[in-house]
């Protein structure tokens, strides 16, 4: 086997691995999510508590996006459209 096929090969493995290790981390926010509005429902603390769990997920998960970028100089959000996605 070439080289060259070889390569294309193990690209092809890494954006498999990629996209169902992403699909794994949707399914994963999806009960994460759920269990949230659960626990919110239960007491105010409790919905206090998750405000807070959910800021550091959020601050460590787009922190990590930054500090990967910089050192890559690769901006790993640029090309992405919240307007494409209809988020808001």
């Amino acid at each position: 086997m070439s080289k060259v096929l070889e390569m294309e090969e193990t690209k092809t493995d890494q954006m498999m691995t990629l996209t169902t290790l992403l699909r794994q981390i949707l399914r994963d926010l999806r009960t994460a999510i759920d269990m949230t509005i659960e626990v919110r429902r239960q007491s105010q603390q409790n919905k206090n508590q998750t405000i807070v769990l959910w800021e550091e997920f959020l601050s460590s998960f787009f922190g990590y996006i930054k500090q990967k970028s910089k050192e890559n100089k690769d901006n790993l959000l640029s090309g992405i459209s919240l307007t494409r996605m209809r988020f808001f």
